[in-house]
């Protein structure tokens, strides 16, 4: 999952400025195309909308990146079309999208279908 402007900005203050600044929230998004450093192209209408993820694994290594992953698995209903995309918000509505990257393979879905990511099944990678 890339990082977003946003997140960038906000490591390179407390990294080289000391400003603190701390994320309490998390909201996860889907996406029908690449949401960028942005999060553009966000799904919306019917039932969608964002899911809260308060558990994460602790961080590990993938390689030589450093990563977490989604405890919960998550269950997005969403009306019918393509999602291709998973982002990550610090509010459930507005706020700042803190990244965002692609599903393993894009899901087709039935207008009230769910598109499941499951437990681990979601990255966040620095490296």
């Amino acid at each position: 999952m890339a990082f977003s402007a946003y997140l960038d900005q906000k490591i390179l203050e407390k990294a080289f400025l000391g400003q603190d600044f701390q994320v309490t929230e998390h909201w996860c998004s889907l996406h029908t195309a690449d949401p960028g450093k942005t999060g553009l192209s966000e799904a919306s209408g019917g039932p969608y909308a964002r899911l809260s993820l308060a558990q994460f694994t602790t961080v590990d290594s993938d390689g030589n990146a450093k990563r977490v992953r989604n405890v919960p698995p998550l269950f997005f209903q969403v009306p019918a079309g393509t999602y291709t995309h998973l982002g990550m918000w610090d509010a459930s509505n507005g706020g700042n999208f803190l990244g965002g990257g692609a599903l393993s393979s894009p899901a087709t879905v039935n207008d009230g279908d769910f598109v499941i990511v499951r437990e681990n099944d979601l990255s966040i990678l620095q490296d």
